[in-house]
């Protein structure tokens, strides 16, 4: 009943189709979404094959709903982006997306998990029932916080490029400190907050920096680890860049830890 109190106050006016769907959703304990998601072995062929990744998780679909999240807060211009993003998403688009294993879960599964983990990806589940494409494949959007996966599934690849890393400032200034840095072309700061907002300039820097190099962009892959700008990734992707977002997952290989304590 707490949730469903909780959803009454943030989605029944705004967002009621939604809501409708989220209170039968919840009373539901064995429902379970059918999500296809890519093989580790085929991610890291579509990767060689340029593909970029954007990944989605709890903070998107927040945003997606009509709310603020902590890095980010909602707009309307954000939510027709991450829509557009969604709805117009096939198996042949420049772009894979990523969202949590979670979205297969059950309810009986998710409080299985602990506390609070059926309120956390019930909304995941809500949404992709709402507007996901069912008959496309998905990546498994925590798949580089996973123990060696940036290793086995991408580092032998990038390595042999020229690697640009959109992040912000702090996270540049751990970076240069570490030898990952020898393999870095360039960096490029975001903004750690609302880095939305900022998203044409980044993108504007993003081509820039690579129209600099007078190198083709096939030469480069940038790790992204930028919040919520990366709603450019399917305008530069399609226009034949690849970006590739991990979030802080290139840190796994980086820092020599385990990020599965995240997931």
């Amino acid at each position: 009943m707490k949730r469903i109190f909780h959803a009454i106050k943030k989605y029944l006016i705004r967002d009621p189709l939604y809501f409708f769907l989220y209170a039968a959703r919840d009373l539901q304990l064995n429902h379970r979404e059918r999500c296809i998601f890519y093989s580790e072995e085929e991610i890291s062929r579509l990767i060689r094959e340029r593909k970029s990744i954007v990944r989605l998780g709890d903070g998107e679909i927040a945003n997606i709903h009509y709310l603020d999240i902590t890095p980010q807060h909602f707009s309307k211009e954000l939510q027709h982006d991450l829509r557009k993003m969604i709805i117009g998403y096939k198996d042949d688009s420049s772009y894979v997306i990523g969202i949590p294993i979670f979205v297969n879960y059950s309810n009986r599964e998710l409080d299985a998990l602990g506390e609070g983990k059926r309120g956390l990806w019930l909304p995941l589940k809500v949404t992709f029932d709402m507007i996901f494409n069912k008959n496309a494949k998905y990546l498994d959007a925590h798949l580089f916080y996973r123990t060696g996966r940036f290793e086995k599934i991408i580092l032998n690849y990038i390595l042999q490029k020229k690697i640009i890393l959109v992040t912000n400032e702090k996270n540049i200034e751990k970076t240069k400190n570490l030898p990952f840095s020898e393999h870095i072309f360039e960096y490029i700061a975001c903004a750690p907050i609302n880095a939305y907002d900022k998203r044409e300039q980044l993108k504007r820097d993003i081509i820039d920096t690579i129209a600099k190099s007078s190198l083709p962009k096939e030469n480069f892959v940038i790790l992204f680890s930028a919040g919520s700008a990366k709603t450019i990734i399917p305008e530069l992707s399609a226009m034949g860049y690849q970006l590739l977002d991990v979030g802080t997952g290139y840190e796994a290989y980086a820092h020599n830890l385990s990020l599965e304590d995240r997931i």
